[in-house]
């Protein structure tokens, strides 16, 4: 027996992680598969469905190494779809080699994603509600423009002193050693500055705006409706949200946890905590790219007892 197999064997608990905004790379949609042809029919289905939704072929724009056109896939109306699309994808190529999730989660608008994996949300309903959504938060983008900056690093202590002498907003509280700030691009100019006195060392992210601050509160108040609108089972693999780590079982958790979720901080450090607290030792997370993959391992180094993290692209084969 493999030794992977075996740590599917042995592994109390299991939880799919997926990636949010910023995440994604021009071309990079070339990891799930060289052409459209070649996807799963799952995977051509996702982004058939995708696509038809946004009014926007969205693996030709995955494709592209245009700058123009990785610069138009930032915009949260076809990069939620997007995601969406990218994580049915690939989770279909590796599920019958992985078993039972006992657990859900995803990052910032990669909840999107863990929604539609958990069986919560059914694919077309979950594509509709991020592109519904991400209309109004492009508004947002273009109304009140900023961005995210990631500070390597320094802890949230730090982060939240260069925030306060910046007028940028603590957006994650991703690991002990790395926060992001959100704000406009002022105030991130200064965060820039100011970063490596506090120990950080600044890093912009690929996003369309400063999501997970008071930036958003008019798209937040304007999917409320939405949100409530939305079709949830009763039933459903357990996510685990990003408001505070809180364990989800009910549509009315879900709820709760989609209210407001783009004017809050994203609180990682809690979400891993609280998985490795409910016995979580096995942590699989989903492209693109591998931040995920990296936020897992630097919890892990703090953790006493080891965990298992494998990248699900590296388990196709």
């Amino acid at each position: 027996m493999c030794a992977y197999a075996e740590l599917v064997n042995q592994s109390p608990a299991t939880v799919l992680i997926c990636p949010g905004q910023g995440a994604q790379r021009a071309g990079g949609v070339t990891d799930l598969a060289v052409s459209f042809d070649q996807l799963s029919p799952g995977g051509r289905q996702a982004f058939g469905l995708a696509s038809d939704i946004v009014g926007c072929d969205l693996w030709q724009l995955g494709l592209s190494m245009d700058p123009a056109d990785e610069l138009a896939l930032r915009q949260p109306s076809l990069l939620q779809p997007y995601l969406i699309a990218w994580a049915v994808t690939e989770y279909a190529a590796i599920a019958p080699r992985i078993g039972p999730l006992s657990y859900v989660t995803g990052h910032s608008s990669g909840m999107n994603s863990a929604m539609t994996l958990s069986g919560a949300v059914e694919l077309e309903s979950a594509l509709r509600f991020a592109w519904q959504c991400g209309r109004n938060m492009d508004q947002d983008c273009l109304k009140r423009p900023g961005g995210l900056l990631a500070l390597v690093g320094a802890g949230r202590d730090a982060a939240e002193s260069i925030a306060a002498r910046t007028g940028a907003s603590l957006a994650n509280h991703n690991a002990p050693d790395q926060t992001v700030l959100g704000g406009a691009q002022d105030s991130l100019t200064r965060a820039v500055e100011i970063a490596p006195d506090h120990g950080g060392q600044p890093v912009e992210l690929r996003v369309a705006g400063a999501f997970h601050t008071p930036s958003f509160e008019r798209s937040d108040s304007l999917n409320r409706r939405i949100i409530e609108e939305l079709s949830i089972a009763d039933e459903f693999t357990p996510i685990v949200g990003n408001r505070a780590g809180q364990a989800i079982e009910t549509p009315k958790g879900l709820r709760e946890e989609l209210r407001a979720q783009y004017v809050r901080p994203v609180e990682w450090q809690s979400v891993l905590k609280t998985l490795y607290a409910r016995g979580v030792r096995r942590y699989l997370t989903l492209g693109p790219g591998n931040v995920m993959a990296g936020l897992v391992r630097r919890y892990g180094k703090t953790l006493p007892e080891r965990i298992e993290i494998r990248r699900t692209s590296q388990l196709k084969s």
